[in-house]
């Protein structure tokens, strides 16, 4: 009876350190998933900040490109492109 017992409680305990070493296995497999995940959301975001910052700058060249050509008539005129003093205006307002 005794050497059951010593026998059962042997292969419990070799059950046990089987246990804990899966379960010590599949943490450090879960950290390193976790660990990628967060390095691939950390890229993410450094090239969503990169993408903004660079259409900010984008829209400020493209607004001093504007002003710039509008600052020559020779370039642009805004009557041109439907301005107050337009022609087109003009002949609208004045058609039969």
């Amino acid at each position: 009876m005794q050497g059951g017992f010593a026998g059962f409680a042997l292969a419990l305990l070799g059950f046990c350190v089987w246990l804990i070493r899966a379960i010590l296995k599949l943490s450090r497999d879960t950290q390193e998933v976790v660990r990628a995940n967060t390095e691939a959301i950390t890229k993410q975001i450094d090239c969503l900040d990169r993408v903004a910052n660079h259409s900010e700058h984008a829209e400020i060249e493209v607004r001093r490109l504007r002003f710039l050509l509008e600052s020559r008539p020779c370039l642009y005129r805004p009557e041109d492109h439907g301005g107050k003093n337009s022609k087109k205006a003009d002949q609208a307002n004045t058609a039969p």
